[in-house]
């Protein structure tokens, strides 16, 4: 990892405008972007007009303390680049409205969390939304080059040209769920045994018969519950309707894979016994939610029972599947770029590639403030101020370094072994790979359907996957919407392209 410092600023961070702008070149006056783009130096520095960085996070919810912890982080920024960092956080829920919203009325945004998920990378860079890097890596982001060519770089690259930085961290996934430590070990159940949606029946109904105030299987509409206890379903397209064969020939239709169809099925029991709540396909889970519920279904890895505990305020325990496995999805899961609405993408390259060797402002974005929102207990490892009522009571706790940046510079929190990255990288060794890791399908010549078939899904997934509507009724209306959008025409496009990438690249 580079250990290159760049010289001071011409003027201090303390100076008025004025002041600023007489110590800078005069061409740079009232112009939003980069003087230079030159790699920072001294010069190049003395060049750089001040700006603000408007970074929109995907989280939980706004933090109280979000406007103290920015300014420690701009003593760390601004000498350095002469920009100020301004932390936009959206819960998860609302992400996707507000930011397409956000991008739709050409608000500046500068940098933002895009993945296979929300706000889908390749719909983004189809719609010319996101700024082209491949030429600016080198100069301006060598930090984060060196450790996402580690195949983060090529996973999520279009047509060889790379959009996005995806946070370092795991390269794949155990599929599983978390449960209440605390309910599994009341009523004697052994999570081990749970290896189906199926086989999790008998425990709803124990959780559902004796604890009133519980939800047996907490999910929204974003779950993706058949996608999670169907292996093969996990490793859908960007198009989540579309998904690939389980032997990897070629992509086909989501509702007419039987094992989607039966998991909807079982998931319709499951609602009409009561063992999910009435508003699921609407819900905007909050941390309360969890800490409230027996079982939940999501993506794993090594010590999540540690991460999800320290962030719930409450003990879980966790099961998977067999294997980890990497996807591409796995790959792009967390990432973020840089909208073409930013006034100054070069500067925004270079705040964001701090993220990737400064140890102290990725744990100032991830943890908070020490003293204030955390103690450290050693020079790697800290834990929840005493006041904060392990971190429930803090002011900021937002939870999610999965998100953003080298995950690896993160200190540790209570639980969390010393030796986790050692274990992280073992799990990566152990992940297996799909077939066609590091295919992008190419939608821009298909925005009219991939918009339509995505306003499909809008309209239908959150029920049928929360069980809240009959499959029977419900699928087949479902698949006419999606045959209306054209999704057999963006079918036949993806196996196109994927047949191309196959052969280029003798799969």
């Amino acid at each position: 990892m580079g250990k290159r410092r760049w010289s001071s600023l011409c003027m201090t961070a303390m100076m008025s405008l004025s002041l600023v702008m007489a110590g800078c070149n005069s061409k740079s006056e009232g112009t939003p972007a980069s003087a230079s783009p030159e790699a920072p130096g001294k010069e190049a520095k003395q060049e750089l007009p001040p700006y603000v960085i408007d970074w929109y996070i995907i989280g939980t919810s706004p933090q109280p303390d979000n406007a103290l912890v920015e300014a420690e982080i701009n003593k760390i920024v601004l000498p350095q680049i002469n920009a100020t960092v301004k932390m936009h956080i959206i819960p998860f829920g609302d992400y996707d409205s507000k930011m397409t919203a956000l991008l739709a009325t050409g608000e500046k945004v500068d940098l933002m969390f895009t993945s296979n998920g929300n706000m889908n990378y390749s719909a983004l860079i189809a719609k010319g939304g996101l700024v082209d890097l491949t030429d600016k890596l080198d100069k301006l982001a060598p930090d984060a080059k060196k450790l996402l060519s580690e195949g983060f770089l090529q996973a999520s690259a279009i047509k060889g040209k790379t959009y996005t930085l995806a946070a370092y961290k795991e390269k794949g996934s155990w599929l599983g769920f978390i449960a209440n430590k605390t309910l599994m070990e009341k009523y004697s159940i052994d999570i081990t045994k749970i290896n189906s949606l199926e086989e999790m029946e008998p425990a709803l109904k124990i959780i559902k018969d004796n604890e009133p105030t519980i939800t047996p299987l907490l999910a929204s509409g974003g779950a993706k519950i058949p996608f999670v206890v169907n292996r093969h379903l996990w490793n859908a397209s960007p198009v989540q309707s579309i998904v690939l064969k389980k032997d990897g020939s070629a992509y086909t239709l989501v509702p007419d894979e039987p094992e989607y169809v039966a998991s909807l099925k079982t998931l319709h029991r499951f609602f009409q016994a009561g063992y999910l709540r009435k508003d699921s396909a609407v819900l905007k889970i909050t941390n309360d939610d969890r800490v409230k519920s027996a079982f939940s279904f999501s993506q794993l890895k090594p010590y999540v029972d540690v991460q999800v505990s320290n962030s719930y305020g409450a003990p879980f325990i966790y099961h998977h599947f067999g294997k980890p496995i990497t996807t591409t999805n796995d790959l792009v899961g967390s990432m973020m770029g840089i909208p073409t609405t930013s006034k100054d993408p070069d500067r925004v390259l270079m705040f964001y590639n701090m993220m990737y060797k400064d140890e102290k402002l990725i744990n100032l974005v991830g943890r908070g403030i020490e003293g204030k929102h955390y103690v450290k207990k050693s020079d790697k490892r800290i834990e929840f101020a005493p006041d904060t009522d392990n971190g429930k009571k803090s002011g900021y706790n937002p939870g999610t370094t999965w998100a953003y940046g080298n995950q690896y510079l993160t200190y540790l929190m209570p639980g969390e072994p010393d030796d986790i990255w050692e274990q992280f990288k073992k799990f990566n060794s152990e992940s297996e790979v799909v077939p066609n890791l590091g295919f992008n399908f190419d939608s821009s010549n298909l925005k009219t359907e991939v918009a339509a078939i995505k306003n499909a899904e809008n309209e239908f997934r959150p029920t049928l996957e929360t069980g809240s509507v009959n499959p029977d009724e419900y699928l087949p209306k479902f698949k006419e919407k999606l045959k209306a959008a054209g999704i057999d025409k963006v079918l036949q496009e993806i196996n196109k392209q994927y047949a191309e990438w196959r052969a280029e690249n003798k799969k």
